[in-house]
């Protein structure tokens, strides 16, 4: 018999603790071998939760290996192999302490919902991969990555970028951090890069632990600054033309039309960055810099990190055709760094349009979860002290605070309240462009029933008298 008591699941979203408990019953021996499980509509009405709820906590299950299920039967416990002395073993722990947040709300970390990732689709997709027996599954990975991928994302970038590319000008890696490696080792060793002044530290830190030479350049109200971008001397320009973070901006055509002469005058690379782009609410996505480019200057990198699950790992980058020599000749010794089992399943979640699905899903989802975090601010004593500014895209807005506390402050006092988040400050290189007292609310991995007690909680942080 599965047991779990809902009510003991903390901060845990419903379908993972049932996931958990069923896990943890299997591994100790209560649930047995060959035993069926609960239907799902039993269960559901057993526990009070609803069918979809079991439906992914079962089909994460499955993913693992744990159950299987048997056509007009139901669901079995798979026989495990280390079953026999399971209960000889440590009991398995519910909780990750590397990885779970300490804090009520997390409203730094650009986290997802995970309870809307489409489990029941991935595990169909993924049986229906190992299932069709192809012997490319066996073979190792060419080194650019599965062709079926590469054709799924190729039509992706036509479709909704308006970005016609060969699938052999697409790259495959383990994460953007791997990508951006193979770059360097193209590009070459000679160049000088030039970032945004303002924006993720994590970019800096990549750059620096290549020992790649970079400069900052100067932004103003439509992104790059093209006169500092031509004063740095910089060769290869790293920019986020279609959502600028922290600030969202969103760079119009023409400042981008002027980024791009400057690449063809100059013989300079453009290093398009779309991270966190897809989830816009006010307008459709402009065309892509590498959609507008006529002289083959930008590389374009994008990743399903943010889109679908950070676990998948699985991000790309489109090459120009000038490229695409040296990058034979130097990375082209070596197999993809991803599987060939996770590309076949992401190839057809692509193609067969359920990515699609689950971001429309995604954005209505956010605009709800952002619509009601702006409503309780503002029915809150913090409408007299904050002014909210939206971003077009993304999962966060800022939060202009008018008081007397230092950011270092504001970030301390929040997390005695059990808030984790961060301020404008931090992403800023240049301390002469430094904005203090605003706050980025990153809302993506908050919960919807637990949005008052973080505005409540926010309250008590940031509200002191003035001296």
């Amino acid at each position: 018999m599965v047991t779990c008591e809902i009510e003991k699941r903390g901060k845990m979203p419903i379908y993972e603790y049932l996931y958990h408990c069923i896990r943890e019953d299997i591994l100790r021996g209560e649930l047995k071998a060959e035993e069926k499980l609960p239907s799902k509509r039993m269960l559901a009405s057993r526990l009070g939760i609803s069918v979809v709820t079991v439906e992914n906590a079962y089909a994460q299950l499955m993913l693992e290996g744990y159950i299987y299920s048997v056509e007009c039967s139901g669901y079995y416990v798979s026989r495990l192999k280390a079953q026999g002395i399971q209960e000889q073993a440590a009991p398995v722990r519910l909780y990750r302490e590397d990885t779970d947040s300490p804090y009520y709300a997390d409203l730094r970390c650009n986290r997802i919902g995970m309870q809307h990732f489409p489990f029941s689709i991935w595990a169909k997709l993924m049986r229906e991969v190992i299932t069709a027996r192809d012997e490319k599954l066996l073979k190792a990975v060419p080194c650019r990555g599965v062709l079926e991928l590469r054709q799924a994302i190729a039509e992706n970038l036509r479709r909704f970028r308006g970005m016609h590319v060969s699938p052999s000008q697409i790259i495959i890696g383990a994460g953007t951090e791997f990508l951006y490696q193979q770059l360097f080792q193209i590009l070459g060793a000679g160049r000088c890069y030039g970032l945004e002044e303002i924006g993720y530290s994590y970019t800096y830190e990549l750059f620096e632990r290549n020992q790649v030479n970079w400069r900052q350049i100067s932004m103003d109200e439509k992104g790059i600054s093209v006169s500092s971008l031509k004063e740095s001397g910089c060769d290869v320009l790293h920019a986020t033309p279609e959502h600028h973070f922290p600030t969202g901006i969103v760079t119009p055509v023409g400042r981008r039309q002027e980024v791009l002469n400057w690449a063809a005058e100059t013989g300079g690379y453009i290093i398009e960055d779309n991270f966190d782009s897809e989830f816009r609410y006010v307008n459709k996505q402009s065309p892509a810099l590498y959609a507008m480019d006529k002289s083959g200057r930008v590389i374009y990198l994008n990743t399903f990190s943010k889109s679908i699950v950070p676990s998948i790992r699985i991000s790309y980058m489109v090459l120009p055709e000038n490229l695409m020599k040296k990058y034979v000749e130097k990375m082209c010794y070596s197999s993809c760094t991803v599987s060939c089992f996770e590309q076949h399943t992401l190839a057809r979640f692509i193609s067969e349009e359920y990515f699609g699905r689950h971001l429309n899903r995604m954005r209505s989802f956010y605009r709800k979860l952002k619509t009601r975090l702006i409503q309780e601010i503002e029915n809150s004593s913090l409408k007299d002290i904050a002014k909210i500014q939206e971003a077009e895209a993304g999962t966060y807005f800022l939060l202009i605070l008018d008081t007397v506390l230092t950011d270092e402050e504001l970030v301390a006092r929040a997390r005695q309240q059990g808030i984790d988040l961060a301020c404008f400050s931090e992403y800023c290189r240049n301390p002469q462009k430094t904005r203090e007292h605003i706050l980025i609310i990153n809302y993506s991995g908050i919960r919807m029933e637990a949005i008052s007690e973080t505005i409540r909680r926010l309250e008590r942080a940031v509200l002191v008298s003035k001296i």
